[in-house]
């Protein structure tokens, strides 16, 4: 066996070797490899025939009709060398190459400072909050979605820092055993910090919207009323501009782009996109289509403004509704049970001693009973209508 491998040996060349491998506390040394040119191109130890181009006759040195024909040289058994891209190649990739190819998949620069985890991990959480870069751009913050996560991730942190101290704190006067409780709610409260400051912008524009709601039906009327009386459509719109709060800084941003040249129809169209009261899109998309089809265009904002009339009105009886529950739920949990419960808790400690109740325990419920309260409040308050008839 051996007598025939050195006999196949022998009608070939050495085109590379092994990777020396160490097995436990064993070196393994490296190998030559037999093979043909052919297989070593294959392994891209060597370069096809096709691809060395001849060199090109130049003047200098013209061809010589009596010179002897040119022959090779014997190749010898020599091992080839070959540069260090190949040499990887063969043995299977370094793991230095390994290192270049996972940072250039990453998207990261050749030779640049690898990027902290902290730092991936804000860029994933910012990538993950879907409109955020279009919701900074209509709350008018001007900040980039990674710096926005960044400085809420910070005041998140400092939020969990100071409720994990006070919990503590009030933890080790109650039962010094319970002072584990402290760094708990304080995770739980960054967690629960960091996903609503996430929500800023989104809230903050949604606030603004609804501030443009309060006063966009008294404009819409008064620019009916305008054109009624004679007065062209932009003349119309530029008399709600100032007067009508927020709406009338939606209706001055129209005016702002018609006088920089740009048709009213288009400048409508534009700023309807960005903003985020629904009924002032309705009424700039039916006087855009009006003017488009040249139709007439106080019938059709006056139609939009007794649909968003009716529609105000049902809201109205909608929000009627939902305060009888709200009223009710508000006395048995923000009046009732609270009283009723420290009554009752105080009188059944008299009879079994399951817990103490003094100073400190009247004030957890005092903090409790304050936070029920704020919750109700802001339940209403968010519920109720801030549009005007």
């Amino acid at each position: 066996m051996l007598k025939k491998k050195k006999e196949d040996e022998k009608g070939k060349k050495i085109i590379g070797f092994t990777k020396p491998k160490k097995i436990l506390f064993i070196k393994v040394k490296s190998k030559p490899i037999y093979g043909t040119e052919e297989q070593a191109v294959g392994m891209g130890l060597a370069m096809p025939k096709e691809e060395i181009a001849p060199q090109p006759t130049t003047e200098a040195n013209p061809p010589q009709e009596n010179a002897p024909e040119y022959t090779p040289p014997e190749r010898s058994h020599a091992p080839t060398a070959v540069n260090e891209e190949q040499r990887i190649r063969a043995e299977g990739a370094s793991n230095r190459l390994k290192e270049e190819i996972k940072s250039e998949s990453s998207g990261k620069k050749k030779g640049g400072a690898r990027p902290s985890g902290m730092k991936i991990y804000i860029e994933r959480t910012a990538s993950k909050q879907k409109g955020l870069e279009s919701s900074l751009i209509e709350a008018g913050m001007k900040t980039t979605p990674y710096q926005f996560v960044k400085k809420m991730m910070i005041y998140a942190l400092i939020l969990a820092v100071i409720v994990a101290v006070v919990m503590a704190i009030i933890m080790i006067n109650i039962e010094p055993r319970l002072v584990i409780l402290g760094p708990l709610v304080g995770f739980a409260a960054y967690f629960a910090g960091f996903n609503k400051f996430l929500t800023y912008p989104k809230s903050r524009t949604k606030v603004a919207g609804k501030e443009v709601e309060r006063d966009i039906l008294f404009a819409a009327r008064d620019i009916v009323i305008s054109m009624r009386s004679g007065m062209p459509f932009y003349n119309a719109i530029v008399s709600v501009s100032t007067g009508y709060g927020a709406a009338s800084r939606e209706f001055a941003r129209v005016v702002e782009l018609v006088q920089l040249g740009m048709p009213i129809e288009q400048a409508m169209d534009e700023i309807s996109a960005k903003s985020q009261s629904k009924t002032f899109k309705r009424l700039m998309l039916q006087a855009s289509v009006s003017i488009k089809a040249g139709a007439d265009i106080i019938g059709s904002l006056q139609e939009v403004v007794q649909e968003v009339t009716s529609d105000r009105v049902i809201e109205l009886r909608r929000y009627g509704q939902r305060l009888n529950a709200l009223a009710m739920f508000y006395m048995l949990f923000g009046v009732i049970f609270p009283s009723m419960g420290i009554a009752v808790a105080a009188i059944l400690t008299t009879f079994i001693s399951i817990i103490t109740i003094n100073g400190t325990i009247l004030l957890l419920a005092l903090v409790g009973i304050i936070f029920l309260q704020v919750i109700f409040l802001n339940i209403m308050r968010s519920s109720r209508p801030i549009f005007s008839m």
